[in-house]
């Protein structure tokens, strides 16, 4: 009698426990702020519902991945949370158009939250059940050749790489625009407990290193091969043996894929991991190159696609001690930067070279500005500091317009650092001042915004909704900002 075929089995869905079942209902609301509306989808270690942002008052929809600690003891689960807060941090520091933003995170009691995009479309597993036939090889080559693009941004991405460790059909939405987008990072791999033969990754599709505990690139690479396995042949790994796609080729299943393009899968699916590509943009150019070789590359879009992935290759890279989170200042061939190592760095701008930095007694994650040869910039140490932009030494040191926490709008003498006024707003002021000709324009947390001559008096100010983070602009007369 023929074996039934295996279930789909989530690895780090491997030990379940009743509460892990308990998913949020309908209507119920985050953090008084994010109202469910229903479940995109369940697992063992919780669910990924969709919700309204209610700060908004458009429709708002949001997509909240939660995630139950299933520790036992609270310094296991105080360790669990601290991961879980850390890798929220790096996923918020990813810019990239193929990647959910992340918004929000949070914990309530032995569950967190993580708040991002949510990505319209379909993923690439129901697609390709849907599909009676095969898909074209030259679309499968598209999808692919976008994968390796943003595989490389995540594992170039500074100041730490990351890998996504469990790519897969499921994991891969294609969206109305025939865009693909990477959905469910690996940051569930968090909440294990540490329970043997628990990892992240899916069976099927993550390489022997993986089921070792080991995350590298080539880990990415390994499920990239074995995702274009399943969409060239229809045939789902997670119901055939492990490792075993080298009895399975390609053109057994669909004789139309490219011998070309069947090499470069059987090369990212090596047993091991010195075998495969030894990066996504290596597998990319494989890629390129089969397409070539097969006529693909006269579509115009994979050439532009090539042309754009080659101009973001980097010049030059340097690594502070800890993340940058604000923007960097360009002046005279000299680039200025502020780091959460507590730091504002000088680096030439052609080379990327150390020229000098200037500690302070908290991170920095403002962009500094330029005045007479004078940086001037905040710190979470409380403190505006002026330095030299020639030299980093430092001018002044006060505890310009600046905004504040402290719910003041200041204003500081630019050559001594004194203070010359200040103005309550009423609440946090957590944007730039914008300056106007004699006026000053700002806005609150509150919801307000006030126009100021320069010795501090108002001149008008009105109400919003919702708070003003964002700093205002200028135009033909007009004042714009979002609320």
């Amino acid at each position: 009698m023929k074996d039934a075929p295996l279930k789909t089995q989530q690895i780090t869905q491997r030990f379940e426990d009743k509460k892990s079942q308990e998913y949020l209902q309908m209507g119920t609301k985050l953090e008084g702020r994010y109202l469910i509306e229903g479940i995109l989808g369940r697992g063992g270690m919780g669910a990924v519902y969709i919700a309204r942002d209610l700060r908004f008052t458009v429709k708002k929809h949001v997509a909240v991945k939660e995630m139950i600690n299933q520790a036992s003891d609270e310094e296991t689960s105080a360790r669990i949370i601290k991961n879980f807060e850390r890798e929220a941090n790096v996923l918020a520091t990813v810019n990239h158009p193929a990647i959910p933003t992340i918004y929000d995170y949070f914990t309530l009691d032995t569950r967190s939250y993580l708040v991002m995009e949510w990505i319209k479309g379909k993923n690439l597993e129901t697609i390709i059940e849907a599909n009676q036939g095969f898909i074209a090889e030259q679309q499968v080559v598209t999808w692919a050749l976008d994968i390796c693009e943003v595989l490389h941004y995540l594992h170039t991405h500074t100041p730490e790489p990351i890998v996504f460790r469990d790519i897969k059909p499921a994991n891969i939405m294609i969206t109305p625009k025939n865009k693909i987008v990477l959905v469910d990072f690996g940051i569930a791999k968090t909440f294990q407990t540490g329970e043997k033969g628990t990892m992240i990754g899916t069976e099927g599709y993550s390489p022997p290193e993986q089921y070792r505990g080991k995350a590298t690139p080539q880990v990415d690479i390994y499920a990239m091969g074995a995702t274009l396995h399943h969409i060239l042949t229809k045939s789902d790994p997670r119901t055939e043996p492990p490792f075993t796609f080298n009895e399975r080729p390609i053109q057994r299943y669909n004789p139309h894929v490219s011998v070309e393009l069947e090499a470069v899968v059987n090369t990212a699916l090596q047993y091991n991991a010195a075998d495969r590509f030894p990066s996504a943009n290596v597998m990319r150019e494989a890629l390129v190159s089969a397409a070539r070789k097969t006529g693909l590359l006269i579509n115009t879009n994979l050439d532009q696609v090539t042309q754009i992935y080659q101009e973001r290759s980097p010049l030059w890279t340097f690594k502070c001690e800890d993340e940058v989170r604000g923007s960097p200042l360009y002046h005279e061939g000299t680039i200025y930067v502020g780091a959460y190592d507590n730091n504002l760095y000088a680096l030439d701008a052609s080379t990327g070279e150390f020229i000098w930095k200037y500690a302070t007694e908290g991170g920095i994650a403002g962009k500094p500005t330029i005045y007479e040869e004078k940086l001037f910039f905040g710190s979470a140490d409380q403190c505006v500091h002026a330095i030299s932009s020639r030299s980093g030494n430092n001018i002044w040191t006060h505890k310009i317009f600046i905004g504040s926490d402290d719910e003041h709008l200041y204003v500081l003498n630019t050559r001594t650092g004194r203070l010359a006024w200040r103005m309550n707003g009423g609440s946090k002021v957590r944007s730039s001042p914008l300056i106007v000709g004699d006026k000053v324009y700002f806005g609150t947390e509150g919801g307000e915004i006030y126009c100021v001559d320069f010795s501090g008096n108002t001149q008008w100010h009105t109400t919003a909704k919702r708070a003003f983070t964002a700093s205002p602009h200028f135009a033909n007369g007009v004042i714009y900002i979002p609320s």
